[in-house]
Formats: structure tokens, C-alpha cells, sequence
């Protein structure tokens, strides 16, 4: 499945980046487990891109880890 890293978070919603440099928007009810509250920005997702009103939207998102940089 597609994945990106988390590039915008608000209250009700985010952008992920794919590494192509798209945004994809999602939903917090789009978020599995509601782990909506615990994604940060850079958290690692998988997830559904389908087409939604305002264009391409994410659908089931799976968290898969967050990126650590090296430092």
C-alpha cells in the first residue's frame, strides 16, 4: 500500500506527504485504532488513497513507526 511520512496535523485532520512529494489529506476518524492523538509530524504511515471530494484523500490509515533521525 502507499505510504508517506505525517506533514501537516490540525485538530480535526492532516496531509501526508508521499515520497513523491504529493500531499494526501485524511481525516481523524480515517485513522485507525484512533491513534489520531498520538501521530506526530514524521510519524511513518501506510495508507488507502481513494479520490474524495476535494481531490485525493487517504482512507484507513495505518501508523508504522516514526522516523528518527540520527543525530
Amino acid at each position: 500500500p502507499p505510504h508517506g511520512r505525517v506533514a501537516e496535523l490540525y485538530p480535526d485532520h492532516g496531509k501526508i506527504e508521499t515520497p513523491e512529494g504529493k500531499l494526501v489529506y485524511f481525516h481523524k476518524n480515517s485513522v485507525v485504532d484512533t491513534a489520531f492523538d498520538k501521530l506526530d509530524i514524521g510519524t511513518e504511515v501506510r495508507f488507502v488513497e481513494e479520490m474524495g471530494e476535494l481531490g485525493p484523500q487517504a482512507s484507513t490509515v495505518h501508523p508504522i513507526g516514526k522516523h528518527h533521525v540520527a543525530g
